[in-house]
């Protein structure tokens, strides 16, 4: 990577649509770390069509600027962090497929297939809980010293991606204690990426409650519902109702988006990654793109709302029995 990187100029970073903290600090890592291995480097990092209202706000600690368009044309390399499909880049998608620029990934999903062929370096760990421990890994390996702002920015990317630390791993915890080491406030920290929900979001998760579909499969609670935007976060207040598997979508101007979550006890009782044996085969089957972790994922697909809900119930039906033949 470092050769790749040596012989360029100028650098894109890209993180996906409506970047949430752990692709805006993950890009900005990444920059940082990149500028100081060569001083001559101009990277620039960009969120196609903006950031969340969480990385807003957080950008402003680290006094830092995410663009939200560029021309891939106009770099010598192309780098994504927490990206899992290039169709997450939106507008930049084509324009970053055309380019001819070669293209680094860095990410801590279920690696998708199309993305694996275009990647000229792939840098992935999907047992890393955010893309952010993956750039930081990358400082030690060259021996870069962290400042205090970049120690910040891992934090707030690593606290973030593991719901402040909700689910977080053995080694996501030592990483940010040795952060805090770094001089860190931990308080301060969580405080900037503790936003308060507004009214928007509190009624979407009502009406969405009153759409609210079950079923009983295999013995697991599986809830689905529609609604026209904050899908994750009302996925997430379903599985807070006591669903096991929650699968939430909506429509939008690119297409359908739907967002699933499912508890830890689902995942270890059944196996069924989201991201693997989800999303991405619901991307596969409609015309679309997804991909994500074992207990959080998301897709991007064509075609109608309920058929695309009753594929991934009939996704979760097949998985159920094909591991119950391989018992047998």
């Amino acid at each position: 990577m470092m050769r790749t990187v040596k012989a360029s100029k100028r650098v894109l970073i890209l993180g996906h649509q409506n970047a949430d903290p752990d692709a805006v600090c993950s890009g900005y890592l990444l920059a940082r770390l990149l500028r100081r291995a060569n001083k001559r480097l101009k990277p620039v990092v960009v969120s196609p069509d903006g950031v969340s209202k969480v990385s807003a706000r957080m950008l402003e600690h680290l006094r830092f600027r995410v663009a939200q368009d560029a021309q891939p044309t106009e770099f010598d390399v192309v780098f994504t962090v927490d990206t899992n499909t290039l169709q997450q880049l939106g507008s930049l998608r084509e324009p970053v497929e055309k380019s001819g620029r070669p293209l680094i990934v860095i990410d801590h999903h279920a690696v998708h297939a199309d993305t694996r062929d275009r990647a000229k370096i792939l840098i992935s760990d999907e047992e890393a809980t955010s893309t952010c421990e993956i750039v930081y890994q990358l400082y030690k390996a060259m021996r870069v010293e962290p400042t205090r702002r970049e120690a910040l920015a891992a934090f707030l990317g690593l606290a973030y991606e593991t719901g402040h630390f909700a689910i977080a791993t053995t080694k996501s915890l030592r990483l940010a204690c040795e952060l805090l080491d770094h001089g860190v406030d931990g308080t301060k920290a969580l405080n900037i990426i503790r936003v308060p929900m507004d009214n928007s979001e509190r009624i979407a998760r009502i009406k969405a409650a009153k759409r609210l579909n079950w079923q009983n499969i295999g013995g697991w609670i599986i809830a689905s519902s529609t609604v026209s935007s904050f899908h994750a976060s009302v996925a997430r207040s379903l599985i807070g109702l006591g669903a096991q598997l929650a699968i939430v979508g909506g429509e939008k101007n690119s297409g359908l988006t739907l967002s699933f979550r499912s508890t830890s006890e689902f995942y270890s009782g059944t196996k069924l990654h989201l991201g693997r044996d989800l999303a991405a085969p619901l991307g596969e089957s409609m015309k679309g793109a997804g991909g994500g972790h074992s207990t959080a994922a998301g897709a991007t697909v064509q075609g109608n709302l309920d058929e695309a809900i009753g594929k991934c119930v009939e996704l979760f039906r097949a998985f159920l029995d094909r591991s119950r033949k391989s018992a047998e």
